[in-house]
């Protein structure tokens, strides 16, 4: 039934009507295609779409060419701002990096000034810290020049022969340094006053003009030699008396004072008294310990009997 009212509507409608009813299903298979190749392939959509816009009746379904160019420079603006915000964004790094490099830079450039300048502040107080020394030594040498001087002036307002007396008790350098600062007069009259032999040795010396820190070394290194001499002298010289001048000095004093003084002795050392009996002959010895016993018999007693049993 239905079958026989298209074929008579065809039949009615004539010749467009088959047209339409062949055309149709052809045109609507090759608009999908177009849009499905056209969602692959930009180029071929376009191509497609200025194809479709040539056909009678199906470019009233197919976009205006003119929409898709618009649509193509759409994207191409895009892209190229895309590729111009990349580029700046790129710049803009570079120049931060840049700053940062310039900014390394400057204080690489300050941290090296700043070295320079404590050098040159260490430098400075260096100097002046060495310039102080340098004053301090200059002021306590004028100090001790000044002690010299007054004193070289006391020896020279003495008399000869004891200026003479006392500086011969010095070294050679002492003497020098305290002459080289009188007046020729003053040299002359102490060195009549003085050893033959030293007077010669200083006369020598004083025709050769030496600075007065020289002479000021000189005599302090003279004067620590000869006490170090001393001081080994007395070191190698045996303290207190030996047996022979123990006996000589109690032989000689009279037996009451021995007595006494060998009895306070035995209080602090008993052995030391038992020493000096010990160190005297045998009629000393024996006068001795008869005025011991009568200053005290009992100690007289131990003393005899320490003495026996040595």
């Amino acid at each position: 039934m239905a079958q026989a009212d298209l074929e008579e509507d065809l039949e009615s409608g004539g010749g467009f009507a088959r047209f339409l009813f062949f055309v149709t299903p052809i045109l609507f298979t090759v608009v999908l295609l177009a849009v499905l190749l056209t969602l692959f392939n930009m180029n071929f959509r376009a191509t497609m779409i200025d194809f479709g816009n040539k056909i009678p009746i199906v470019r009233n379904f197919v976009p205006d060419p003119e929409g898709v160019a618009a649509e193509e420079e759409t994207k191409e603006e895009k892209a190229k701002k895309q590729a111009e915000s990349t580029e700046a964004t790129l710049k803009e790094l570079k120049e931060q990096v840049a700053q940062k490099d310039a900014e390394l830079e400057a204080a690489n450039r300050q941290a090296t000034e700043q070295e320079d300048k404590v050098k040159q502040l260490q430098a400075q107080l260096d100097a002046a810290l060495t310039e102080t020394i340098e004053k301090e030594e200059a002021a306590k040498d004028e100090a001790y020049q000044k002690e010299v001087k007054k004193l070289s002036q006391l020896y020279a307002q003495m008399s000869p022969s004891k200026a003479a007396a006392i500086l011969e008790k010095l070294t050679v350098d002492e003497t020098l340094q305290m002459l080289s600062l009188m007046n020729n007069e003053s040299k002359v009259a102490i060195l009549e006053k003085m050893d033959p032999q030293k007077a010669a040795d200083i006369s020598i010396l004083l025709k050769d003009a030496k600075p007065a820190e020289d002479m000021a070394i000189a005599a302090l290194q003279s004067r620590l030699k000869k006490d170090a001499e001393s001081a080994a002298q007395a070191a190698a010289t045996p303290a207190g008396l030996d047996e022979k001048q123990l006996g000589q000095t109690f032989a000689g004093m009279s037996a009451d004072a021995a007595s006494k003084l060998i009895i306070q002795t035995h209080k602090i050392s008993p052995d030391k008294a038992l020493k000096i009996l010990n160190s005297v002959d045998d009629g000393t010895r024996s006068k001795i310990l008869a005025a011991m016993t009568k200053e005290d018999e009992e100690l007289t007693a131990k003393i005899l009997n320490k003495l026996v049993s040595k």
